[in-house]
């Protein structure tokens, strides 16, 4: 494409993850002529590097908005794989067996009780296991003293939710441009009429959804900080020749995904957590760290090999929560950044948002996660 040449749609989408995918998708089945420009390749970055995980009461350390949305995400996800599945037939393995949640020590062992607690408050079901219950639920998980099963929690396979949810968008009609990294917004008479990549070319549209991830706030021309910044995510793959760990295991430390169902005796490690910036790469202390968790979990996991490592950038913000609905002094611009270690779980609810932002609509789920509330950032 040439720099003088200008390309127009109804919805400029801003980052090729899985959130910009689906809302892509969604908006495109809708009859919205819908353009999604990429950095680099859609799926290639978080979405790749993250665990799968579906985890609306893990991921919440207390009742609030988080959970009430992680919950009404986590209710979609068997449809929303399904019509994937139909769609470009490939399998997006949904599980939704649930997650042991381990404690190694008293003390740990305590908060997990008083998460149990509040968690069947809210009408949440969960199981409590110590002693032999533990041992039959998870025979490995010997170093564990208690644990608090949690029926609400799955998995699915990212890295093929990528794959399907660009070919849905692209079946749908949406026309994605893979390495065209968006560089200004452009406005007129006060609100957004379309974005300029880095080559210099323009594409017009009545609203652009800014979904770039830990890139989002990178955007030159938006009407304030957006404090969304890159915390890192190192994993690794630890292969034995037979399956050791039955289902999802979360300690306080590190949780281990098992992928036996693909390869033999296959566990995911993740994650650390780092305030480094974009620095790419592994490193043998992040991934020594993990190893060490994984085998104080699950002691088997000591004689496993490291079969594969990586890591990503999480869009993190300052209060942990997402960014989600139109911008408050720009009208055009809508947010669906900022998922932290929740992308995969939010992206059905979130494409549903976005749709309803774009359409006028609305929805009360959006105002704890609105833009505005960085305004005086």
């Amino acid at each position: 494409m040439s720099n003088q040449e200008r390309t127009g749609s109804d919805v400029i989408v801003v980052g090729g993850g899985a959130i910009g995918l689906a809302a892509a998708r969604r908006l495109a089945r809708a009859g919205r002529r819908v353009t999604l420009v990429e950095r680099g390749r859609p799926g290639e970055e978080a979405t790749r590097a993250a665990g799968g995980m579906l985890s609306p009461l893990a991921e919440s350390p207390e009742p609030g908005p988080f959970l009430r949305l992680g919950l009404d995400s986590f209710a979609l996800w068997p449809s929303f794989a399904a019509q994937l599945e139909e769609e470009t037939g490939l399998n997006l393995d949904l599980r939704t067996e649930g997650k042991l949640l381990l404690a190694l020590d008293t003390p740990a062992a305590e908060r997990l009780r008083r998460r149990g607690k509040w968690a069947n408050r809210e009408g949440l079901s969960t199981s409590w296991l110590e002693g032999a219950s533990l041992r039959e639920r998870e025979p490995t998980a010997a170093a564990a003293v208690a644990g608090l099963h949690l029926e609400c929690d799955g998995q699915v396979d990212n890295r093929t939710l990528a794959h399907a949810l660009t070919r849905a968008a692209a079946a749908a009609g949406c026309v994605i441009l893979p390495g065209a990294t968006a560089h200004t917004l452009i406005t007129s008479a006060g609100r957004v009429c379309g974005i300029r990549t880095e080559d210099g070319s323009e594409h017009t549209a009545d609203v652009v959804l800014l979904a770039a991830g830990a890139w989002s706030g990178r955007l030159s021309g938006l009407p304030r900080s957006l404090p969304v910044r890159p915390v890192k995510g190192q994993m690794v793959a630890l292969a034995l020749e037979t399956a050791v760990v039955r289902t999802t295991l979360e300690t306080e430390a590190c949780y281990l995904i098992p992928r036996d169902h693909r390869q033999g005796g296959l566990v995911w490690v993740g994650a650390t957590s780092e305030e480094v910036g974009f620095t790419r790469g592994t490193t043998l202390e992040g991934r020594t760290s993990l190893l060490r968790a994984a085998a104080q979990a699950v002691p088997a996991l000591a004689h496993a090999s490291e079969a594969e490592a990586w890591d990503g950038f999480r869009p993190g913000t300052p209060d942990g929560l997402p960014v989600i609905g139109p911008d408050p002094d720009l009208p055009g611009l809508i947010h669906a950044t900022g998922h932290f270690r929740n992308g995969i779980l939010l992206t059905p609810v979130t494409a549903e948002l976005i749709v309803r932002c774009v359409d006028g609509t609305g929805d009360p789920r959006l105002g704890p996660f609105s833009p505005d509330r960085f305004s005086n950032v």
